[in-house]
This record gives structure tokens, C-alpha cells and sequence, in this order.
């Protein structure tokens, strides 16, 4: 019996169908994730013209708390007791020891290497001494990162040549009566004395006003890598990679350059002109309710007391009111950058410090979002050109 050499007609009807649902493409609103909600946050509020960070008002914060506080803040959801705050600051000096062959390694790093390039290496190789690598649970981790904050500051010291005494750059008894961020401050200057307690102070705030921001592309990292692998140093890898990545061309080291350049409101003035009608490319943006710009501003007037100092401040503030007309106001990070200059870190520095005091929201954000049990897996919608249609369509007509 000759068979037909046309399929059944049931057969070409449902193939055709096939192929006309897979050449059809679904409209989205908007792209990507656009529109979708990670989660929920409890670790930042907006409500009036305060922030809060887990409820706590950031100018009760800035001004009463050390960092170190606020770091308990963000991975606990609470400030800490007197008794966890000593524990906690007994670990960050005696967690601030590293092993010689790591510091050897940083130590080999090209001196013409950039300084925030070191943040995500340290990290990584950091991670590699984890006395306790498979355990995860929260406590863990929380211990984890309190590790990472007492270590990091030493390996910055040793990338940036400042002599180790036994693994540590903290042994130096005028050291004792820093904070933390006292502390960093003293490895990332140049200038060989002590902070005083207003710098210290100062310090300290500074750190408190930039560690905490959502929806910013390294927080979205900390967030993903928390959704999907449960460890904190991925995690931390991931937002400070991707923040390396994106200050290729820093900001904060162009703002630090510019002010420090200035040597007076006249030449503001005639750097303005200069411009012709450019808009500033860092630091200033439309009227906001964020109090913070308004708390390091304050900072930066007391900062006072020498020279230099009076001028970079005037002249900060004459290019401020030209800007202002054309309501343009002084950012968060502007003014971080404004308070590190007048604390006389190399401009080539500053990113860094921004990266430290972010690594604490980065870490409660990746343990929040691991918490939610959200995960952040987007979906990929494929579509095929309209050609594919005609294709099958001839390929289904042949004999």
C-alpha cells in the first residue's frame, strides 16, 4: 500500500500553531526587573525629613553612637548593650592580626595600583583564613564580618607600606583611646600624628551619614549573591566588585582635587566660568528631605582651625550658593567628600573609605535578603524573529 508522502492534516495544523506561539513575544511593562520588588526593608525608613536606620533617627546616630555601634545596629536589628559593646570592640582589636603570608601578598601588589582597587582582593584573600568557612548560621556570620572590619584596615596598611608589627598596624598605645574609625583614619593619612578627638569625631560620623543605601547597583549585588548562596564573604565580593567597577572614573577623588585646588571663593568664581553652562557631574542634585548633607555640613564648619582649612571651606561654600539658583543642593557624598578633605586623606583614598562604611549595610542587606527567603532569579522571556514563521511555514509546505 503506497503511503502518503503529505502529513496528516491535524499534524501540519498543530505544528503551524506551535510555531506561531513561539514566534509570539510577550509585552512587558517596563524591563528587566523594573517594577518588581526585592523585598522588604526594615534597615532604612524615610518619614518626614529623618532617616532612620532600623528605627533609630540618624541624628540620634551621628550623635551619640560610635560606627561600631551601628554596625551592631545593622546586623541585629538593635543597638547593643554596654556588655555587647565591650565584646565586641575586645574582638576588633584582637581579630586585627593577619596572617604574614597574606600581608606578603598585598604587600607585592604594583605600587601604581589604585588604592580602592585592593578592597575586593582583600576580601578574597581574607576569606581564605576564615577560621570557621562552613559555618553559616547568623551568628557565624555576624562574627564573620566583625573579622573582616578588624583585618581590612590592617591589610590596607600593609598595600599602602605602612610597617606590621606582628601581623598588626594597632599595637601603638595612642591607639587605645581611637574608635574604629579613628583608627582607619590614621592608616589612610599621610600625615604622621595622631587624630585628635574632633577628627576622630568626625570620623566616626562620617561613616555612620554613608553606610547605609538602597537600590544602588553594589547594594542590588549584596542583596542577589544573599538571595542565592548563603555566605556572607560572596556576598560582600560581589557589591565591592561591582562598586570597584563603577568608580573607575571616582568622583570622590575628582570632588577632593577640585576643592583642594581652589585657593579661594574668586577662583570658585572663575572655575564656574570656566564651565560655560556644564552642569556639576558629582554631589549636587534637586531639594531633598535626606537630612544627612545637613548633619556632615554642620561637621565640616566645626573642622575648622587652620589655613588651608578656612579656605577649602569658603570656597565650598561660594560654589554651593551658585549652584543653589539653580536648585542644585549638596548630596550625601558631596559632603563626604568635603569632610575627607578637610581630614587630610589622599584623595586617591577617599572611594576607600566610602567602601568600608558600606561594607556594613552590604552585609545586612545580603543577611536580610537571605532572611526574606525571596529569591532574586530574574525570568528571561525569549522571542524569535517574525521570519521563522515563513521558514517553518515553507519547510511544512514542501512535498
Amino acid at each position: 500500500m503506497e503511503r502518503s508522502r503529505m502529513p496528516a492534516p491535524h499534524l501540519v495544523n498543530g505544528l503551524r500553531r506551535l510555531v506561531n506561539d513561539l514566534s509570539q513575544t510577550v509585552p512587558l511593562p517596563g524591563h528587566g526587573l523594573s517594577g518588581i520588588p526585592c523585598s522588604t526593608t526594615e534597615l532604612i525608613s524615610f518619614q518626614d525629613d529623618s532617616v532612620q536606620y532600623c528605627g533609630e533617627p540618624i541624628e540620634e546616630l551621628m550623635g551619640r553612637c560610635s560606627f561600631e555601634e551601628v554596625i551592631w545596629l545593622l546586623l541585629n536589628q538593635k543597638l547593643p548593650s554596654e556588655e555587647q559593646l565591650a565584646d565586641m570592640e575586645a574582638v576588633l582589636v584582637d581579630a586585627a592580626v593577619v596572617d604574614s603570608s597574606v600581608v606578603e601578598m598585598i604587600e607585592r601588589i604594583p605600587l601604581g595600583a589604585r588604592p580602592l582597587d585592593l578592597f575586593p582582593l582583600i576580601i578574597s584573600l581574607l576569606s581564605f583564613f576564615d577560621p570557621a568557612p562552613h559555618d553559616q548560621h547568623q551568628e557565624a556570620t555576624r562574627s564573620r564580618v566583625w573579622r573582616l572590619f578588624a583585618q581590612i584596615p590592617v591589610m590596607i596598611a600593609a598595600g599602602l607600606g605602612r610597617p606590621l608589627v606582628d601581623g598588626t598596624v594597632f599595637r601603638n598605645p595612642e591607639h587605645t583611646t581611637l574608635s574604629w574609625a579613628g583608627r582607619l583614619l590614621q592608616c589612610l593619612r599621610d600625615v604622621d600624628r595622631c587624630p585628635t578627638p574632633v577628627e576622630d569625631e568626625a570620623m566616626n560620623s562620617l561613616m555612620i551619614a554613608v553606610c547605609l543605601t538602597e537600590l544602588r547597583p553594589s547594594c542590588f549585588a549584596a542583596r542577589f549573591s544573599g538571595s542565592t548562596v548563603n555566605h556572607i564573604a560572596s556576598s560582600l565580593q560581589s557589591a565591592a566588585t561591582l562598586f570597584v567597577a563603577q568608580l573607575r572614573n571616582d568622583p570622590f577623588e575628582w570632588s577632593s582635587r577640585l576643592l583642594s585646588g581652589f585657593t579661594g571663593p574668586e577662583s570658585v568664581n572663575q572655575w564656574w566660568k570656566g564651565r560655560q553652562g556644564q552642569a556639576m557631574p558629582f554631589g549636587f542634585s534637586g531639594p531633598s528631605s535626606d537630612p544627612r548633607p545637613g548633619l556632615l555640613r554642620e561637621i565640616c564648619h566645626r573642622m575648622l582651625g587652620s589655613y588651608d582649612r578656612i579656605v577649602l571651606e569658603s570656597s565650598t561654600c561660594r560654589l554651593e550658593k551658585i549652584l543653589e539658583p539653580m536648585s542644585l543642593y549638596p548630596t550625601t557624598d558631596w559632603n563626604a567628600a568635603r569632610l575627607m578633605t578637610l581630614l587630610d586623606i589622599p584623595s586617591d583614598r577617599q572611594s576607600l573609605v566610602i567602601a568600608m562604611a558600606r561594607m556594613a549595610g552590604w552585609a545586612a542587606q545580603s543577611m536580610e535578603q537571605q532572611r526574606s527567603g525571596v529569591p532574586l532569579l530574574p525570568v528571561l522571556h525569549y522571542s524569535y524573529p517574525a521570519s521563522a514563521e515563513l521558514a517553518s511555514d515553507d519547510f511544512l509546505s514542501e512535498d
